[in-house]
């Protein structure tokens, strides 16, 4: 690929400022000791296929940096990272992973891991994190540290895929594929204009902070008893489709492959993208939500497949149909809380409106390789982040920021009336396109 380390991921951990650095080495040695991604090799076959094989033994790069005037900790790993963003990794000889141990006063106080994503996805680099500190904890106090977690390695995933039981769970993923791929519409975005010619297309990335919307969906998934992902998979699909004139919605959805016990601690790259079509047709919104509700858990279910399997999946439905399918929405929902046994008493319709006027809209650097792709974050307690990545050709700058509020603003209406009737507001009654700056969009 030409630019390869658009795909590395990079994630910080902040130390509670007790030890030396040598404690906080011994811990990323450990990591790499205790998990095989990090100590992986990744190349083509004589035969072309993809191969990873596993070192017993090696080394990896640490870089140690200390704070000073006008450097913070953060400001240190920051730097860091924009340098991670030009550098790729060697995959045939490995290891893909770098270290940084920022120092303040002689005492590790942030610890940062940069890995490539054949390696590890963000459950990994979350894992890694919560390990990093755990082990610390324990180095320091000079007690015993906590065994490793019984969880599958990659090559033995690997091997579970082959197994009876492994293909068999891959059969029923592949039927899940067929189904799906059936009703799906052959794109969201009907009348894109033609390429412009060679070359990655232009993409525009927005962020909205909403507190409103985090009120909201709190809200809706208690009325509607449905997941806080099922509410805003509704949103997003609903708008989608409104805007496209079409009845079903297909999007993508990033399943983890975490719920067998075996892989909950595995540092891997086990996500994969999903098909699901939703069926818009219906009187309100909560009978879209009860359906997204379905077809999400139904996604996730299934979402360990073969994704060459899958490609000559897609390719057989464009090929009966006369025209290829372009699969390219996506929905990602990485935020760590959002379950209903933690919603507590949600907010009244009034206050969830009133949050409105704190929402704030701005470009972003954000990017990714799809026509459409949103993310949903929890950053700040009370608030909800949601970062649209979109091609100009189907959605302009404008139109990214209008779609996110609107994403908003239907959220909002909907804890208003939680039986909304459904199709969506006309035209008129839209929030008016935003037009944001151009210089910060990437790519």
């Amino acid at each position: 690929m030409p630019d390869a380390s658009f795909y590395d991921f990079c994630q910080e951990v902040f130390l509670p400022g007790e030890g030396t650095v040598e404690d906080a080495l011994a811990v990323c040695g450990e990591l790499v000791t205790r998990h095989e991604s990090l100590r992986t090799a990744f190349f083509r076959g004589a035969d072309g296929s993809l191969v990873q094989r596993v070192e017993r033994s090696g080394s990896f790069e640490a870089q140690i940096c200390a704070t000073g005037p006008g450097r913070s900790a953060q400001f240190v790993h920051d730097a860091w990272r924009r340098r991670m963003r030009d550098r790729t990794f060697d995959l045939r000889n490995g290891p893909p992973l770098r270290v940084l141990i920022v120092v303040t006063d002689h005492v590790p106080v942030l610890a940062a891991f940069c890995v490539s994503h054949l390696a590890a996805d963000l459950m990994s680099m979350r894992t890694l994190a919560e390990e990093a500190l755990t082990l610390l904890a324990a180095r320091t106090a000079r007690t015993a540290a906590p065994p490793p977690a019984d969880t599958r390695q990659p090559v033995e995933q690997a091997a579970f895929e082959r197994s009876p039981q492994g293909r068999a769970l891959l059969a029923r993923a592949h039927t899940h594929w067929r189904q799906h791929l059936a009703s799906a519409p052959l794109t969201m975005f009907p009348g894109r204009p033609a390429p412009r010619g060679p070359g990655r297309p232009d993409r525009y990335s927005a962020a909205m902070d909403s507190s409103a919307a985090f009120l909201a969906v709190r809200a809706l998934a208690g009325q509607w008893r449905v997941s806080t992902s099922a509410v805003l998979l509704t949103a997003v699909a609903l708008l989608l489709g409104a805007r496209s004139g079409q009845p079903v919605c297909a999007l993508r959805l990033l399943a983890a492959n975490r719920t067998h016990p075996a892989l909950q601690h595995t540092v891997a790259n086990l996500h994969q993208e999903v098909l699901t079509t939703l069926d818009l047709r219906a009187d309100d919104v909560r009978t879209v939500a009860r359906r997204a509700f379905a077809a999400g858990t139904l996604a996730y279910a299934n979402g360990l497949f073969d994704p060459d399997a899958a490609n000559e999946l897609i390719g057989a439905e464009g090929r009966g149909r006369g025209e290829p399918l372009h699969l390219s929405c996506c929905f990602n929902d990485i935020r760590t809380d959002h379950d209903l046994r933690t919603l507590g008493e949600t907010a009244s319709a009034p206050d969830i409106r009133a949050a409105l006027a704190r929402t704030v809209v701005a470009p972003s650097d954000f990017e990714e390789a799809e026509t459409f792709f949103l993310v949903v974050v929890d950053t700040d307690p009370g608030w909800l982040r949601f970062v649209l990545c979109a091609e100009t050709d189907v959605l302009p700058p404008e139109e990214v920021h209008a779609f996110l509020r609107r994403l908003e603003r239907l959220l909002v209406d909907c804890a208003e009336q939680p039986e909304r009737p459904w199709p969506p507001l006309d035209r008129e009654q839209r929030p008016a396109a935003v037009r944001p700056p151009r210089t910060a969009a990437r790519g």
